[in-house]
């Protein structure tokens, strides 16, 4: 029913580039992968959430 666009807006000059595009053709904008450092964010924190468990785990089966 809905579309994904094939375009998105370059953060710096705003125009409409391809969303597939790693540089903006028009003002040479480097674009930020995002969704690789999502992940990598996503795992340091679900790493910093369970490291207490470890801790806890570690002093009570000692």
């Amino acid at each position: 029913m809905f579309e994904r666009s094939a375009h998105r807006e370059c953060p710096s000059c705003a125009l409409s580039i391809d969303a597939q595009a790693d540089v903006c053709p028009y003002c040479g904008y480097d674009l930020p992968r995002t969704a690789a450092s999502i992940k990598a964010a996503a795992v340091v924190f679900a790493l910093l959430m369970l490291w207490p468990l470890f801790e806890l785990a570690r002093l009570i089966f000692r």
